[in-house]
């Protein structure tokens, strides 16, 4: 017996012990459940294992506990028969693995797959070469005065108490982390062997960014949070590569986590390329649950620009704050900054990305010693006052962790604010930039609303005065301000009348089927929804569109009925997971 043919009979034998949970009313005649890239693929070598996620249609009702978890299971088990089987991602009722092309099409004939997506690398992407001549020692030191963060210094706001999960290459214990005190409160790994707490080195830099606080060079180099606390979720290799499974088991753990470590922000600087909408993308629909969750989530929009449509995943969500990159030129004046060539804009959905745009060019942030970026650029080091070292990257990954440090002062001084106000404030207060340049972006949306401004976000959040002396150099040895008094009025919120991602919707379902159905229009399409119930519709693309997202109140939904977290990652075998080309050396944008 052929393995092909070996395949298809344990599939169908799989389809007989499920099709018992099949909800027929909500089972989606989906004429192909593959990913057109992954259909690519397995045209091009039908027998080459591809990496892929399995997602599953929502569980017939009544739903139990655990529900997710145990459709996780059943992909898993899909794989297994299949291909070969990676991990459980039950935040998304889905698995990963590998599988070839007759395994793949024998999965996407099972009634209760929802859709087979191809599990993509993750990482850093390749941009064009610098259309702009600017001097060989011009650095970018001055990045947190740039979007007014020292004046919030000044005020006693450094972020102090606030947590933000940085997904990356992971976060070595660097001194602007750890003292006087030790802000670096957690690191878990889902990118293989870790031999050292960075190997990369863009991680550090990241997290010092955001949340570095200048011990090593005596406040010369300081990020834009210095009282924030970070916690490490490596999500990619050495290399900078990184697959869209670990980084949604990456986002499953801050999720579970997030109460534990008070994870307000999810800093998330890379990208996937993206070929389709974000509705059929399973790391948008991710990162929309930990929106609805309470987490700020800040994507990179990515460093393929500057031609339309280049903003990459999970950029292109709609509901996710994007940041493009703007060069200060070293300069605290913001009337000579101009967008970076090479910052993303325009999503595949025709969507106005990203929000707003913060300095990323030759930022200064911590470095990693014998790293891959550190060997890969020796000459990207640069030397304090003091004699201590750092390194200057350059992307759109800068400018994200610019924002996230800003999310941070924001969130400390209003921390009963949900996304949707954070992402309001944020890109309702920018402020102009380049009016002294002379250079004009490729189109008026290429750089969101504006350049960030921490100062004006944070002033509006708190309308009401509250100043505190600060008792270092920086206010770092200042109390917290105090929390916001409840009467004080909620900021305007975003996200108003978007759709999510299907796979949310899917995902999402266990929990909303315990709420009233609600719909935008009651006749759309000629169909009585008011006559409808969840056991009667069909819970597909049309249904989604319809759905009245905007009444569903998120922060009192039980998400507790979903497990998360609760399968071992450890079982993977790294050394079988293929990572492809992406390197950090596409990160050559200096």
């Amino acid at each position: 017996m052929s393995g092909a043919l070996r395949r298809l009979l344990s599939a169908i034998a799989v389809l007989v012990l499920l099709l018992a949970n099949v909800p027929t009313a909500r089972a989606e005649a989906i004429p192909d459940k593959i990913d057109p890239a992954l259909r690519v693929l397995m045209q091009a070598d039908p027998l080459a294992l591809r990496p892929v996620i399995v997602e599953m249609q929502p569980p017939a009702r009544p739903i139990g506990p655990g529900a997710n978890l145990a459709r996780a299971n059943e992909a898993l088990e899909l794989l297994r028969l299949n291909g070969r089987p990676g991990n459980a991602l039950s935040l998304i009722q889905s698995a990963a693995g590998f599988a070839d092309a007759a395994g793949i099409t024998a999965i996407s004939l099972v009634p209760t797959v929802a859709y087979v997506h191809h599990d993509a690398t993750v990482g850093p992407r390749r941009g064009v070469a610098s259309t702009i001549l600017t001097p060989p020692t011009q650095l970018s030191a001055v990045y947190p005065r740039v979007v007014n963060a020292d004046q919030l210094w000044a005020q006693g706001t450094t972020g102090r108490g606030v947590t933000v999960a940085v997904l990356d290459s992971g976060v070595a214990a660097d001194v602007d982390l750890t003292s006087p005190t030790n802000r670096l409160l957690a690191s878990v790994n889902f990118a293989g062997e870790r031999l050292s707490n960075d190997p990369g080195g863009h991680g550090t830099h990241i997290a010092g960014t955001i949340a570095g606080n200048g011990a090593r060079s005596a406040g010369e180099f300081v990020g834009v949070a210095p009282g924030a606390n970070i916690v490490d979720v490596r999500v990619l290799n050495a290399s900078g590569s990184g697959r869209i499974s670990s980084l949604i088991r990456g986002v499953e753990w801050v999720v579970a986590h997030r109460a534990a470590y008070n994870i307000r922000v999810m800093n998330l600087s890379f990208g996937a390329p993206a070929s389709s909408s974000y509705r059929t993308d399973p790391l948008a629909a991710a990162v929309e649950i930990a929106w609805q969750l309470g987490i700020v989530v800040v994507a990179a929009a990515g460093n393929t620009g500057p031609a339309r449509g280049t903003t990459a995943s999970p950029g292109i969500d709609p509901y996710a704050i994007t940041v493009g990159a703007t060069d200060d030129i070293g300069t605290l004046s913001s009337r000579d900054d101009v967008l970076a060539w090479f910052s993303s804009w325009g999503s595949t959905d025709g969507g106005a990305k990203p929000d707003l745009v913060a300095p990323g060019r030759r930022i200064v942030a911590p470095r990693v010693p014998g790293s891959a970026l550190d060997t890969l650029f020796p000459d990207r080091v640069v030397t304090a006052r003091n004699g201590s070292t750092y390194f200057r990257l350059t992307g759109t990954s800068m400018a994200t962790a610019v924002v996230s440090g800003a999310v941070a002062l924001l969130l400390e001084r209003r921390p009963d604010l949900g996304p949707d106000q954070v992402k309001g404030l944020l890109v309702g207060k920018t402020q102009a930039y380049g009016q002294d340049s002379g250079v004009l972006p490729p189109d008026p949306t290429a750089g969101g609303s504006g350049l960030l401004d921490a100062f004006a976000a944070t002033t509006a959040a708190t309308p009401t005065s509250r100043t505190t002396a600060p008792s270092g150099p920086l206010g770092l040895g200042a109390a917290p301000a105090a929390a916001a008094p409840a009467a004080e009025t909620m900021p305007p919120a975003a996200n108003r009348a978007l759709r999510p991602a299907n796979t949310f919707a899917r995902s999402a379902y266990a929990v909303l089927s315990t709420l009233p159905l609600r719909w935008k229009d009651p006749n759309a399409g000629g169909i009585a929804w008011q006559t409808l119930t969840w056991d009667s519709v069909a819970w597909d693309s049309v249904a989604w569109d319809n759905y009245d997202w905007d009444s569903v109140a998120w922060d009192s939904v039980a998400w507790d009925s979903v497990a998360w977290d609760s399968v071992a990652w450890d079982s993977v075998a790294w050394d079988s997971v293929a990572w492809d080309s992406v390197a950090w050396d596409a990160l050559n944008l200096d």
